[in-house]
């Protein structure tokens, strides 16, 4: 009697473990993914470049630098990886087209400017604006904008906590972005955490945060003209749905 009921109580002791064994064992594996967002992006330093007399310099190069504003941009993408268990790893790609609000110019050749009607007549020529609106320093440029393309490796941690599931981790990659046609691509990485609900054996709905950033480059025009654009930064809130197969 006493070793059946030994057996019984090991039995029962083992039962909690094993099905969290199977529900885990759900849940790992390949797996695919799609998420929908809304991705804000901080003002960025640009600095327009070409020959020099361009801005009414003298030197062998001329210079506008100014910033840009980028409006709130709806961003979408997809994921393929595979959950470990704790541990997830997957390949990550999303698409943004922010829309750019205005352009202030603060500087020509260097030097702090106020605009007259004929700088800024030059400058909308130059960026070859046909809506040119705003007053003094800051262009209004309709139909202006610029896209991100984003490709990213990332490795998160999971924190089960039954059907919730809190994760933390970030990413390395390449953003290929323009600004109004011109761009290239450029080292990124991100930081980012989220929670996911468990909607059946082999589904998971996400909550996630990005935070997102690409280095300053470059992008050339021709030989003598182009523009150097600083540090992209962005944050992005978006749901998501990962399907394990």
């Amino acid at each position: 009697m006493k070793f059946q009921l030994t057996i019984a109580a090991a039995a029962l002791a083992l039962m909690p473990s094993t099905a969290f064994a199977e529900e885990d064992a759900e849940t790992t594996g390949a797996y695919i993914g799609v998420h929908v967002g809304l991705a804000s992006m901080s003002d960025a330093n640009i600095q327009y470049y070409d020959a020099g007399g361009t801005f009414g310099g003298t030197g062998a190069t001329d210079t506008a630098d100014g910033t840009i504003d980028l409006k709130n941009a709806v961003t979408f993408g997809g994921v393929l990886g595979y959950d470990f268990g704790s541990i997830r790893a997957d390949v990550e790609i999303d698409y943004a087209k922010h829309s750019i609000n205005s352009l202030t110019v603060n500087a020509l050749n260097g030097t702090a400017v106020t605009l007259t009607p004929t700088d800024r007549s030059d400058i909308c020529t130059y960026l070859e604006a046909t809506v040119c609106g705003g007053s003094g320093n800051t262009f209004v440029i309709t139909g202006s904008r610029a896209r991100t393309l984003t490709a990213m490796g990332n490795l998160w941690v999971d924190l089960p906590m039954g059907g919730v599931t809190p994760y933390v981790g970030g990413g390395l990659g390449i953003t290929g972005f323009e600004v109004d046609g011109e761009g290239k691509g450029k080292f990124a990485w991100q930081l980012g955490a989220g929670v996911g609900f468990k909607l059946g054996d082999k589904m998971v709905l996400s909550l996630d945060f990005r935070h997102r950033e690409v280095g300053a480059t470059q992008v050339e025009f021709d030989g003598s003209s182009g523009y150097r654009i600083g540090k992209l930064k962005s944050n992005t809130l978006s749901a998501g749905l990962r399907v394990v197969f």
